[in-house]
């Protein structure tokens, strides 16, 4: 009797085998979007613009893109160092994995997270689900090549950034010490300007926006200067790792 002789399918054949079968979408008169907007300390949550600002921009791009959007709120004052821990997002990409939605939209990719290892996931996520990643500050749409390409590229430049601002600060810190300063005197800087510039930065404002308006309108910094850029940067990053 001749042996039976076994058959190894090709590599290729055996990754296609371990793919996540594709979703079968329900039929929509128009795409929807699920758009996530989110702050994250209670300042900003107090000062109650920036979640409104975030949902008129989204619900603004949907209008002019064609597409119904639902806006996803649930999570407001959690950081998003990662998304773990947030339940609203957890169930919109439940839902979108599922097929009952098209996109995922955010005014800012740091609303969904400033982790480069979630944004990396959640694009891979979003290219095998069939559903599009959108961060409208920073025009990331993973539909498309170029914007899956970008939103790698931009997440690890955050994630860069923040890792050499906290160096700096913390040298800043020690060499003051060292040179007897005494921290924690409280600041000259007016709390509502404070939250302003928060809320204005999650709802996706340019810092160089952000600080021609407060030029524009002679709005005192903490120590008389001028409004920049990096100031307001500043201001933004010590928010967030105060809220983190």
């Amino acid at each position: 009797m001749e042996a039976t002789q076994n058959v190894v399918a090709p590599l290729s054949a055996r990754r296609r085998n371990r793919r996540k079968p594709r979703v079968t979408k329900p039929a929509r008169p128009r795409p929807l979007a699920l758009g996530y907007i989110r702050v994250s300390s209670t300042e900003q949550i107090e000062a109650g613009a920036s979640l409104d600002s975030q949902r008129a921009i989204l619900e603004s791009k949907a209008e002019a893109m064609g597409w119904d959007i639902e806006i996803i709120d649930g999570d407001a004052g959690i950081s998003a160092k990662d998304i773990t821990g947030r339940p609203a997002l957890t169930i919109a990409l439940a839902r979108l994995a599922a097929g009952d939605a098209d996109y995922l939209v955010a005014a800012a990719l740091d609303r969904i997270s400033r982790s480069v290892s979630d944004v990396s996931g959640l694009m891979t996520r979003s290219v095998e689900e069939e559903w599009g990643l959108v961060c409208l500050r920073e025009s990331i749409d993973t539909s498309t090549a170029m914007g899956r390409a970008f939103v790698q590229i931009a997440a690890v430049f955050a994630e860069l950034e923040r890792g050499l601002v906290s160096e700096r600060t913390k040298a800043g810190m020690a060499q003051k010490k060292l040179e007897g300063s005494v921290f924690g005197k409280p600041s000259k800087l007016d709390p509502a300007v404070r939250a302003r510039i928060n809320a204005q930065y999650a709802a996706g404002v340019t810092c160089t926006q952000i600080a021609r308006e407060l030029a524009a309108e002679g709005v005192p910094t903490a120590h008389g200067g001028q409004w920049r850029a990096g100031t307001v940067r500043y201001l933004v990053l010590a928010a967030d790792a105060k809220a983190a």
